[in-house]
C-alpha cells in the first residue's frame, strides 16, 4: 500500500510536459507493463511518420552539401545537418533505451511512493518544480526558434523570378537535393515546405524531450538529496538514544543514499551519449552561427540576421539549462559532504559513532552528470563552451578571410 496516496497525481504533475511531448512523438516509455496492442501500434505509426519526417529532411541535406560546390554554402548547411543528425540519434536512443527509461521512470515512481510526511512531499514537489520549470523555458525557446526559422524566414524572403527559364523561385526553410523534382511548382512547393515545417517541429520536440528528462531526473535527484540532509540531521539532534534506534537510522541513511547513488548511475548511462551529442553539436552551431550572423551584418540581411541570432540565443539557452541542471546536482552534492563531515558524532553511542567515518566517506564520493564520460555537466563546462566556440569562431574567419 503506497504510503503517498497522491503519488500518481504527484508523478503527472511534474513530468507533465515531457510527457505530452514524447506521448505525441510516440517514445513514452509507460511506467506500466501491461500494454495493450492498440498503443503499442499507434506508437509504433507515430515512431514511423517521425522517422519518414527526419529523413524527408536529413537525405536531401546530405545530397546537396555533397553536391554543393560552394564552401560558404557548404558551411551553413552544417548547423542543420549536425542538429537533423542530433535529432534522429536522440529519437533512436529514446526508442531503443525505453526499458532503461521505464526504469527510471519506475525509481522516481517508487520515490514518490514511498513519501512518509508532508514536509518530505513538499521538497520533493518544490524540486519538481523546477526541472518542470526549465523544461517549459526550453520548450518556449526552441519552438519559438523552429517556427521563426520553418515560416517566417522563408516567407519573408519573398519570390525571386529567373526571366531566362521564367521560373518563380520560392526559398525554403532547408536546402535539399531533390533530384529532378521540380520544387517550384504548386502544389509541390507547398506539400515541401509543409513537410519542413513539421520536421522542424518534431525535431525540435525531440531536443525538448532531452531536455525534459535531464530536467526531471537529476532535479529529483536533489530533491533525495535534500531529504538525505535531513536523514542525516536527525542522526545526532537526540542526545541520548538507544543502539537499535541509532542502527534504524544509519540503516535508512545508508539504504537511501545507495539509493540515490543506483538511480544517478542508471540516468548516466541511459541519457550520456545525449550529453555528449549536445556538447558537440552545440558548439559547432554557435561558432559557424556568430560567423554568418557576422557576415550578414556586413550585407545588411536584416531577416536572416534576426534568425541566425534567436537561433544563438536558443543553442546558448538550451545549453545552459542542460549544464545548470548538472551544475544544481553538484552543488546539492557537496552540501551533503558538507553536513556529514558537520556531525555531531559524540552524541551517539561510543561504538556507533565510528559508523560516521564511513557515512562520510561515500558522502564525499564525487556525485555528477557528465557526457560520455568526457566533461561533467556544469556552469564551468558552460563557460568552456563558449570559449571554445568563440576560439573556432576566430580561427574561422581568419582561415575563410
Amino acid at each position: 500500500m503506497p504510503q503517498n496516496k497522491h503519488h500518481q497525481d504527484d508523478i503527472l504533475y511534474i513530468t507533465q510536459p515531457t510527457r505530452n511531448i514524447l506521448l505525441a512523438l510516440g517514445a513514452w516509455p509507460s511506467i506500466d507493463r501491461k500494454r495493450s496492442v492498440r498503443p503499442q501500434a499507434c506508437n509504433f505509426l507515430l515512431i514511423c511518420i517521425v522517422y519518414i519526417l527526419l529523413s524527408c529532411d536529413l537525405i536531401p541535406g546530405i545530397l546537396y552539401w555533397l553536391r554543393e560546390k560552394s564552401t560558404r554554402i557548404r558551411l551553413q548547411t552544417i548547423p542543420l545537418l549536425l542538429y537533423d543528425i542530433m535529432s534522429v540519434s536522440q529519437y533512436g536512443i529514446f526508442i531503443f533505451r525505453s526499458d532503461q527509461l521505464r526504469r527510471c521512470f519506475k525509481h522516481v515512481e517508487e520515490d514518490w511512493e514511498n513519501v512518509i510526511s508532508a514536509d518530505i512531499r513538499n521538497i520533493m514537489l518544490k524540486s519538481a518544480k523546477t526541472g518542470k520549470r526549465l523544461a517549459i523555458i526550453c520548450a518556449i525557446f526552441m519552438y519559438t526558434g523552429a517556427f521563426t526559422f520553418r515560416t517566417i524566414l522563408p516567407l519573408s524572403q519573398g519570390k525571386t523570378y529567373v526571366t531566362e527559364q521564367n521560373i518563380t523561385i520560392r526559398p525554403l526553410a532547408c536546402p535539399g537535393y531533390f533530384f529532378s523534382l521540380n520544387v517550384y511548382v504548386s502544389p509541390v512547393y507547398e506539400i515541401l515546405f509543409t513537410i519542413q515545417c513539421l520536421t522542424g517541429f518534431v525535431m525540435v520536440s525531440i531536443v525538448i524531450s532531452a531536455c525534459g528528462l535531464t530536467a526531471t531526473f537529476v532535479v529529483h535527484a536533489c530533491g533525495q538529496l535534500k531529504i538525505l540532509i535531513g536523514l542525516m540531521t536527525r542522526l545526532v539532534q537526540e542526545p541520548w538514544q538507544e543502539e537499535t534506534e541509532v542502527d534504524r537510522k544509519l540503516a535508512q541513511i545508508v539504504k537511501h543514499q545507495v539509493r540515490v547513488r543506483n538511480f544517478l548511475q542508471l540516468v548516466q548511462h541511459t541519457l550520456q551519449e545525449i550529453f555528449l551529442m549536445e556538447i558537440m553539436v552545440n558548439t559547432i552551431d554557435i561558432c559557424l552561427l556568430l560567423y554568418f550572423m557576422i557576415v550578414d551584418w556586413q550585407n545588411r540581411n536584416i531577416a536572416v540576421l534576426c534568425t541566425y541570432l534567436l537561433s544563438i540565443t536558443n543553442v546558448v539557452t538550451h545549453m545552459f539549462i542542460f549544464c545548470y541542471t548538472g551544475e544544481q546536482l553538484t552543488g546539492q552534492a557537496e552540501k551533503v559532504a558538507i553536513v556529514s563531515c558537520e556531525l555531531e558524532w559524540y552524541r551517539l553511542p561510543n561504538r556507533k559513532a565510528r559508523s560516521v567515518i564511513l557515512l562520510m566517506i561515500m558522502s564525499n564520493r564525487p556525485t555528477k552528470i557528465s557526457a560520455g564520460k568526457f566533461v561533467d555537466l556544469s556552469l564551468k563546462t558552460f563557460g568552456d563552451v563558449m570559449k571554445t566556440s568563440g576560439a573556432y569562431f576566430n580561427m574561422l574567419r581568419n582561415v575563410i578571410e
